[in-house]
């Protein structure tokens, strides 16, 4: 009986240590991950909100354009202060996400005070421009506009980086308490495998089933190697569609501009917005995942294909084809990308607007120039009532 107390005693107290050893690794597990996706989300937060606000920039410096271009109104001075309002409603979204980080909320700081004072700016000088002989206004834009709206962006990136440095950090403390969770484990197994290795062929089999933990974590630490992998290409990439984004088409374009001939054209959903506020924002972007899809199924083979930004295309054609072959195709591409759709059991179909350019490798532009010149075709066509392909 003493014996059997003893035995029995023994693999009582190995299974309190297996019941410890399996809860303290679920622990760690857990906390990896709550750590990691706690990374992840906070990176995907600030990523959208920089993404919205230099979209934003981008829309008020088009419609500062088509006031120095003297195609403007008062009504694109409205749409400027309206597209300002929202950028200080995202601002306002985005600045608790980088409050934890010092080096990232000063350099945000900086930022604020630039983007601050290019909307005091915009407000100046919004009236005059409509006014203005092209010019004058062509003068304000380029010395007072110009290097506020810049510098707005410079320090938005440089916000960006200081966030990425702070990533890595966060990172870094979780591959630690990862490794310091793997070194536990392993000089418990240890410890685990010489005390079971009296008690029997059953606790060699609790080893065994430690040692697949040990793997499934390492496949988990794989995982996230993966993740942070696929951030870095995300640069480059727009998340939703997986086309490149605008940062791509500018370093393709970098690489072609001034060195070959080449057709591009650009292309914008009508009233896209329409479908958001009626459908819903997961609907809208379900919409946005099957045209690019469809795009890639119809014209991978024929055209380099980018998704500028959420409901605007781009495509390069290949240079094998013909000027009737691109300005063929180009409608067709137009026509595609509003056609009938089919989201979440519902049809959505909608009007596109573009503009196609023919860069000749003889024309002293640069990748801005040409970039220039599709978005003021695009707003011209749609201007004048949308549905449209404009030729430049």
């Amino acid at each position: 009986m003493t014996e059997q107390r003893r035995i029995g005693r023994f693999y009582g107290i190995a299974g309190v240590i297996v019941i410890v050893f399996i809860a303290l690794f679920l622990v760690v597990e857990n906390a990896v991950y709550v750590q990691t996706r706690h990374v992840y989300s906070n990176i995907m937060g600030k990523m959208d909100c920089v993404s919205q606000m230099n979209d934003t920039i981008a829309e008020i410096n088009e419609n500062t354009m088509l006031l120095v271009a003297g195609m403007g109104d008062e009504s694109n001075v409205a749409k400027i202060q309206e597209q300002f309002e929202y950028l200080n409603m995202i601002k306002a979204y985005y600045e608790p996400m980088v409050a934890g980080d010092a080096i990232e909320a000063r350099r945000y700081a900086h930022a604020n005070f630039a983007l601050q004072a290019y909307e005091r700016k915009m407000n100046e000088v919004g009236e005059t421009l409509i006014s203005a002989r092209y010019e004058s206004a062509l003068s304000i834009y380029s010395q007072e506009i110009e290097p506020l709206k810049a510098t707005a962006e410079e320090m938005l990136a440089a916000t960006v980086e200081a966030g990425s440095a702070g990533i890595d950090k966060d990172t870094f403390r979780a591959t630690m308490t990862h490794g310091l969770a793997q070194s536990s484990m392993i000089l418990l197994t240890i410890a685990g495998v010489i005390a079971l290795f009296f008690a029997g062929r059953a606790q060699i089999r609790k080893t065994e089933e430690i040692q697949l933990k040990e793997e499934e974590l390492e496949e988990a630490s794989d995982r996230l190697v993966a993740s942070r992998q696929k951030l870095m290409d995300s640069a480059h990439t727009n998340i939703l569609t997986g086309l490149r984004n605008r940062y791509g088409l500018e370093k393709y374009l970098a690489d072609v501009v001034g060195k070959r001939q080449f057709y591009i054209a650009v292309f914008d959903i009508d009233n896209f917005r329409m479908v958001n506020d009626q459908y819903g924002y997961e609907c809208g972007d379900e919409y946005l995942i099957a045209v690019s899809d469809r795009l890639k199924a119809m014209f991978a083979d024929s055209a380099e294909l980018f998704n500028i930004y959420g409901n605007e295309f781009c495509l390069i054609f290949n240079d094998s084809l013909t000027d009737m072959q691109v300005k063929s195709l180009a409608e067709q591409v137009r026509q595609n990308i509003g056609s009938n759709t089919q989201v979440s059991g519902m049809m959505i179909a909608s009007t596109v607007s573009g503009s196609l350019a023919h860069i000749l490798p003889s024309e002293n532009v640069d990748t801005a120039t040409v970039l220039s010149r599709l978005d003021t075709a695009l707003h011209a066509a749609k201007r004048d009532g949308g549905n449209r392909l404009y030729y430049i």
